[in-house]
């Protein structure tokens, strides 16, 4: 299982950093690392789907934490998307705290059932029969 102080957040905050500290300070207490948390800006709430993308394509981070409390909901539907086509969990400070727990369990299942499909595969193809 991945170490919560080894699990990777991508933190997307408005330019205003207005809920970034906090939400650096609650994954730290959650014991990620803090050289773990790569916060990213955009300029409002409705750039978080494309900074995301971003994230999932150019970053090795684990999962993200958009730090925006309001405007997310005209785009939630494709964060939803998001979270499916780039198989990163995706969490809001809509629900705070809660979405922060969520998103690290979820990327210590994901590890676990990689974890175990790779020991599984490795099992199977050691094995010749001859």
């Amino acid at each position: 299982m991945i170490s919560i102080s080894d699990i990777k957040v991508g933190i997307i905050a408005l330019e205003d950093g207005k809920h970034e500290f906090e939400a650096v300070q609650s994954l730290v207490m959650c014991g990620v690392a803090r050289d773990n948390i790569e916060v990213r800006h955009v300029p409002s709430a409705a750039k978080a789907t494309l900074m995301t993308l971003f994230f999932a394509e150019y970053t090795e981070v684990d999962c993200v934490y958009i730090a925006i409390s309001e405007g997310l909901d005209a785009v939630r539907e494709r964060l939803a998307e998001l979270e499916l086509q780039c198989r990163m969990p995706i969490g809001t400070a809509q629900r705070g705290l809660d979405d922060i727990t969520d998103i690290i369990k979820m990327v210590q299942v994901q590890s676990d059932m990689v974890a175990k499909a790779e020991m599984e595969q490795r099992g199977t193809t050691n094995f010749k029969l001859n």
